[in-house]
């Protein structure tokens, strides 16, 4: 999957193309080809919640509105020195846009409840599914934001419009969990359409090594794993979306127990499955929201200008 030398780019980049095109891996190759040596932080701007969206991108201090019982760092700041990889831009909550404009544009975030504020030295990539031409036109999506981050454009079209991504692709995908493809295996892929494209590609490579028994994935196996795919698309339920109430309620009880999973579980009466499922749907990542939770307000009594690392006490997420 070449990037045609766009990781050495500084300019902010724009990912466009449908689901499933591999915008996440795209974003995880040009982080991981920049060279910088800070995180790679990922939001999805579909998941966040509307009246939470401010204090999830830039933090917030303890008290700054009702249930902040402890002082959080922002997506925005984690960030810092690394990639803020901002997916499903189009669903950004409208009066969110004009802040994360400012701070891409003069590098300084302010948390909610804190006048102060703290530059950060960040690469930002963006994707979208399709052209959101229409929703600047229609005043949905500010212009002056869309001209921001698309200083370069990357469209990614369908996989079955570019078979010989397909091959590398379930190579890489095998080689993540160590596994090699047998001879044949190449005419099962590409015999395939693919109409999930990435995702449902790398889902498949990752079944096939479930039910292989050794190293090397056989194209029998691969055809089954595909054939799974397909047999579960069709028969699986639609999960319902959660509420905003319910979003925001989850959200404020893992804050405010600390991240804790046995605390919070035994709280809303779930099971570690669920919790995890609920707030992997908000592309939430409990590891990451335990190594980034303040639980001291360190970080506002020696001086909000010093690193979030160095000033507070922070649990490992």
């Amino acid at each position: 999957m070449p990037t045609r030398s766009k990781e050495t780019v500084t300019l902010p980049i724009l990912l466009v193309g449908p689901t499933g095109t591999g915008k996440e891996l795209f974003a995880h190759h040009i982080h991981e080809r920049s060279g910088q040596p800070g995180p790679l932080v990922e939001v999805n701007c579909c998941a966040l919640p509307r009246d939470m969206v401010e204090s999830l991108l830039f933090g917030h201090r303890r008290g700054a509105f009702t249930g902040a019982i402890e002082s959080t760092v922002g997506y925005v700041e984690r960030s810092d020195g690394g990639t803020l990889f901002l997916d499903e831009l189009e669903s950004l909550a409208f009066e969110a846009q004009g802040k994360l404009l400012r701070v891409l544009e003069t590098g300084d975030v302010e948390r909610l409840g804190i006048g102060a504020k703290r530059h950060v030295d960040l690469r930002v990539v963006s994707a979208v599914q399709d052209d959101i031409s229409g929703a600047v036109d229609g005043g949905r999506f500010r212009r002056d934001l869309f001209q921001r981050v698309a200083g370069v454009v990357i469209k990614l079209p369908p996989l079955s419009t570019r078979p010989e991504d397909v091959v590398p692709l379930a190579e890489h995908f095998a080689g993540l969990r160590g596994r090699l493809l047998e001879v044949g295996v190449a005419r099962v892929l590409l015999d395939y359409p693919w109409p999930g494209n990435v995702r449902e590609l790398r889902l498949a490579i990752e079944r096939a090594g479930d039910l292989a028994g050794n190293r090397t994935l056989p194209a029998a196996v691969v055809a089954e794993a595909i054939e799974l795919g397909v047999a579960g698309r069709h028969e699986a339920p639609e999960l319902p979306s959660p509420s905003e109430d319910g979003r925001r309620k989850l959200l404020l009880t893992c804050e405010a127990l600390g991240w804790d999973t046995r605390r919070i579980t035994q709280q809303l009466r779930i099971t570690r499955v669920t919790l995890y499922r609920r707030l992997r749907a908000l592309g939430v990542s409990l590891r990451e929201a335990k190594k980034y939770h303040v639980v001291s307000n360190s970080s506002e009594t020696t001086g909000y200008n010093s690193h979030p690392s160095a000033g507070a006490r922070e649990l490992s997420r």
